[in-house]
């Protein structure tokens, strides 16, 4: 466990300089709440953005709420006033009634901030994949192929 740890902070801070400063973790061998409580150990806070963004949202008519998710997104990271913040239970994000690309998303708010994003699909060969091909939420990218880290 200390070692993967060791290689997170290794990763972090290569992202310092980069445009994006996106990383994806997939909870392999551990489960989500166990990768949750080794982050906040280590000082890194942790939003379950599912929740966060349903309970702004939920007032909001559902064809406003595209146009007010990447607010709320930005919102909820600076409120955390930390140089690298987990996101986990994303899966709200990729609900065509909010109509976003969350890998983009998360791009634009990964300008100032490292964000450490708990997947909640799977990759295979580089590639991040959300939902099945038949599932109206099916999602699938190749840009982040060397940001991807099993734990």
């Amino acid at each position: 466990m200390a070692e993967k740890l060791e290689l997170l902070h290794t990763e972090i801070s290569s992202l310092s300089n980069q445009r994006y400063k996106l990383f994806f973790l997939l909870p392999a061998t551990t489960n989500q709440q166990k990768l949750i409580n080794d982050l906040n150990r280590e000082g890194i806070p942790t939003l379950n953005i599912g929740l966060y963004l349903s309970e702004q949202l939920r007032l909001v008519p559902s064809d406003k709420r595209p146009f007010d998710v990447a607010k709320w997104l930005r919102k909820a990271i600076n409120d955390q006033k930390h140089n690298v913040v987990c996101i986990h239970n994303i899966e709200y994000l990729f609900d065509p009634e909010l109509k976003q690309n969350p890998i983009k998303l998360l791009e634009a708010q990964s300008g100032n901030t490292v964000l450490l994003v708990i997947w909640p699909g799977k990759a295979e060969n580089g590639v991040l994949y959300y939902a099945t091909p038949e599932h109206p939420e099916y999602y699938q990218n190749t840009e982040y192929s060397n940001s991807i880290m099993f734990y």
